[in-house]
């Protein structure tokens, strides 16, 4: 069935709540917020029909199934978090924990999944953001080898990778990002993009966009204040610091020209933009209805003939 919003020209868009998991030193705990069946009540209520697909611990995907179902809301594209050496868990283990993740995935009828490496608060490039801090060629290849097999395995279960470069993570910079793209079959590998973290790093997220938008099916849309940002970079700020300073801001209420960001995709996108506020302006509920209306307004570009 072709989704009315999508066959009038909009898009098919979906959230990730993590506003109701911002903590007040800029980073996310995953234990406050609401009981899952009644935030997902609350992602519905607010006006988003599909969520970012997370089955919560100690569930079933049936149980996750059924809770999304009661909710009235549709599983979206979700996300792999790869754990590294440097976290104290081995590669071989990383790899077994994104088969299950995909496998899970697929069970939800989904055929997309953002990869990333995991950040943690100790990172270099936690402490030094957004500006590809202590590059290092030969940890370069180890994360190229691990995003090479995971994807290949998330293929093998039916769900294409989409490769998320995340500020505070070792694929940070649009260099890093070109670079695994350009090095990974695009039948294995894809691109999802996230408009805020790309910015913060400084990249040409238009052109990013535009280069690769044949590989992006998914794409968080993230708003930010670039002003906050050059402050934050100019006073060595940290990851943490510079998201208290104001950085993050709700969808069309910040300085990034989203709409032009997702207009690079085509006209022919019908992929899920996924909302998310990592430290939201206005109360959980209010932002995740401020990110509803904004994306529900939005409109593919015209076809060129």
């Amino acid at each position: 069935m072709t989704d009315p919003l999508f066959a009038s020209g909009g898009y098919k868009f979906a959230l990730n709540p993590i506003q109701w998991f911002a903590t007040e030193d800029g980073w996310l705990d995953p234990t406050k917020g609401p009981a899952p069946q009644d935030l997902l009540k609350e992602i519905a209520r607010s006006g988003f029909h599909a969520v970012h697909a997370q089955v919560p611990g100690g569930w079933t995907t049936e149980d996750y199934k059924d809770a999304l179902k009661d909710a009235g809301l549709q599983p979206a594209p979700g996300y792999l978090s790869m754990a590294l050496p440097e976290h104290g868990v081995d590669l071989a283990t990383t790899l077994e924990t994104a088969r299950t993740g995909a496998a899970q995935q697929a069970e939800l009828g989904l055929t997309d999944m953002f990869i990333a490496t995991r950040m943690t608060k100790d990172a270099p490039r936690v402490q030094r953001p957004g500006v590809g801090a202590d590059f290092d060629e030969a940890r370069f290849a180890m994360i190229f080898d691990l995003v090479d097999k995971a994807s290949a395995i998330l293929k093998e279960e039916g769900v294409r990778a989409a490769l998320h470069p995340h500020i505070g993570t070792w694929i940070e910079t649009e260099a890093e990002t070109r670079r695994l793209l350009d090095g990974i079959g695009s039948d294995q590998l894809g691109f999802g993009p996230d408009t805020g973290h790309l910015s913060w790093a400084g990249a040409d997220v238009i052109g990013l966009m535009s280069d690769y938008r044949d590989r992006t099916r998914v794409v968080h849309v993230k708003d930010c204040r670039l002003g906050v940002r050059d402050a934050a970079k100019a006073a060595a700020k940290t990851y943490q610091e510079t998201v208290v300073s104001g950085l993050w801001a709700e969808p069309g209420t910040g300085e990034l020209d989203l709409a032009g960001m997702i207009a690079a995709l085509g006209p022919d996108f019908d992929g899920w933009l996924v909302a998310e506020v990592d430290f939201p302006t206005l109360p959980p509920f209010e932002c995740a209805e401020a990110s509803a209306l904004w994306l529900a307004g939005l409109r593919r570009p015209a076809a060129s003939h």
